[in-house]
């Protein structure tokens, strides 16, 4: 009993000391870490400068020059090398007509020789010259004209279809360039918003109230957007490189070309030549599909081309019955008046008189059935690829409708509620950063949640753009709402 009660006392004694010693090791332990955490605060890397006062910096290039979509289209209408192009069309279209309207030169022969073949009765060679003339039958001259006159507009309709497909290329590429130019202001707002959490951070430091880790954490936000301006520069410059050529310049250094039809990128309602006002209303999607029949060029041009192809037929057709060549003249003898021998007695007298002849081609092996089988297919053909670009026109106006609609309800949720919310949230964290009733990390993620909605309502302001020059390409005039 007594051994028994004496184990529990030495296991009484002995659980309290342990305990002790326990704590005492947790204690120091933690007094460590501590102390190797304030040591590595001393000693740890210190913050960069960075200049709170900074405003934006000059880029590498800087805007020389603002353009407007109008003076784009004017400047591409002089200088573009399509358009250029294209346009030669008309005067090489114009001298086919000419050609198609030639009579056919006549042809002047002489037959003169020397010699005794000329001289002597014996061989009778009498001297001539006359005229051949060609004349065309079955009307082919009319049909060629036709032929050629109906060249002549496809060339002009050609002509229009690289004009607007032209206008609609500088459009994007103007749109592209607003876009860029809004992204790199984009850039900006954001770099200075982190320049102004940044602010509050030394504050806070300066303070005591935050550590410098902290504080390098606002920097670094600060620091990121350095590597987004020279990324936006450089889609500055591309996309400036990109519309100069279009307007029929050849860049020959960095430039970047300011826009001033930027105004959706602004929240603003002002008028703007890229793309009407979310808000207006559409046209009825029936009443496109109507127009862009009547007044789509390449539409007329692939119209225009079944046409000239049945001219082509009929021209072929025509090949069948032969031209017919005429040929008159005179001809007279040189014959010497004393023929040797006594081959006719007295003096030789001269023997004149005119001659009359008409040939033509006889067609017995070969009827033209080859030309007249092949323009017929050709002209065929046109009837098929009509209907499929029709199909085509059609998918692409209602493909191009539907983005147009749901790139505007995105613009409009972004405007009136997203955008608002997004700032009202940013707002709200950085005041309970600045006050000490938030952290740093919900601030910086309500900055970012923000941009990242700046970014995503300029991804649909571009979607718009694109799909209403997707439209207006589909429909083939441009569209006033």
């Amino acid at each position: 009993m007594i051994h028994l009660n004496n184990h529990i006392l030495r296991s009484c004694i002995k659980t309290p000391l342990i305990l002790l010693l326990r704590t005492f090791c947790i204690f120091a332990c933690f007094q460590a870490l501590f102390a190797y955490a304030a040591a590595a605060e001393q000693t740890s890397i210190a913050p960069q400068v960075i200049k709170l006062n900074e405003s934006k910096p000059q880029p590498v290039v800087s805007p020389e020059r603002t353009l407007s979509l109008k003076y784009c289209f004017a400047k591409a209408n002089e200088n573009n090398r399509q358009i250029i192009a294209s346009n030669y069309n008309l005067p090489i279209a114009e001298a086919g007509i000419q050609i198609a309207k030639a009579i056919p030169n006549p042809q002047f022969s002489l037959l003169y020789g020397f010699g005794p073949a000329f001289k002597l009765i014996l061989a009778g060679n009498p001297q001539q010259f006359g005229w051949q003339e060609t004349i065309l039958t079955a009307g082919k001259r009319t049909k060629q004209v036709n032929l050629a006159s109906a060249k002549y507009k496809l060339a002009e309709l050609q002509a229009v279809t690289t004009l607007f497909s032209v206008h609609n290329t500088v459009r994007r590429a103007y749109a592209e360039l607003a876009a860029a130019e809004a992204y790199d202001n984009l850039t900006e707002a954001a770099r200075k918003s982190a320049l102004d959490l940044t602010r509050v951070s030394q504050a806070r430091y300066q303070a005591g109230k935050a550590s410098r880790s902290e504080l390098l954490q606002a920097e670094l936000g600060v620091m990121q957007f350095d590597t987004q301006r020279n990324l936006a520069q450089l889609r500055l410059q591309q996309d400036t490189a990109a519309l100069a050529l279009l307007i029929g310049e050849i860049p020959t250094r960095l430039e970047v070309i300011d826009v001033d039809d930027n105004g959706l990128f602004k929240l603003s309602a002002q008028h703007t030549d890229l793309v009407p006002q979310p808000t207006k209303n559409l046209p009825p999607l029936k009443d496109l599909l109507a127009l862009a029949e009547q007044v789509r060029a390449d539409f007329q041009l692939n119209v225009q081309q079944a046409y000239t192809d049945r001219r082509a037929l009929t021209v072929a057709r025509a090949q069948r019955i032969p031209n017919i060549s005429i040929d008159s003249g005179y001809q007279f003898t040189t014959f010497t008046p004393v023929q040797p021998y006594h081959l006719y007695p007295g003096l030789v007298p001269n023997s004149p008189g005119c001659y009359f002849n008409i040939s033509a081609e006889f067609p017995i092996f070969y009827h033209y059935q080859g030309e007249t089988s092949q323009a017929k297919a050709v002209w065929f053909q046109d009837f098929d690829q009509l209907d499929q670009f029709k199909w085509q026109m059609s998918t692409d106006i209602i493909s191009a409708y539907e983005s147009i609609c749901v790139a505007r309800a995105n613009i409009g949720k972004f405007q009136k509620d997203l955008i608002p919310a997004a700032a009202q949230v940013e707002h709200m964290a950085y005041r309970r950063y600045q006050s000490g009733k938030g952290d740093l990390t919900s601030a910086i993620l309500a900055k970012q949640q923000y941009q990242q909605t700046l970014s995503s309502y300029f991804d649909a302001v571009v979607a718009y753009q694109n799909a209403w020059a997707d439209l207006e390409q589909a429909i083939g005039v441009p569209l006033q709402l």
